[in-house]
């Protein structure tokens, strides 16, 4: 019997969904994404307005990283 169209069906490529590693990630992938866990978790970090000491160093290093 074919299911009907209210059963949910699983339309994914079928590999498993997990987390990256440091070691998948380029160093300017990594770089970009120190920044963005210190910019979600600090609080004298205004996401996109304002950015700590810390966060602006984090974001000079990676703009000096190769592409």
């Amino acid at each position: 019997m074919m299911g009907d169209r209210s059963q949910w069906r699983d339309t994914t490529s079928g590999a498993p969904r997990t987390a990256a590693t440091a070691a998948e990630f380029t160093p300017k992938q990594a770089k970009l994404r120190a920044y963005m866990d210190h910019s979600q978790g600090c609080p004298d970090c205004d996401y996109g307005n304002r950015r700590c000491e810390v966060a602006q160093g984090i974001w000079r290093e990676w703009r000096e990283l190769p592409q």
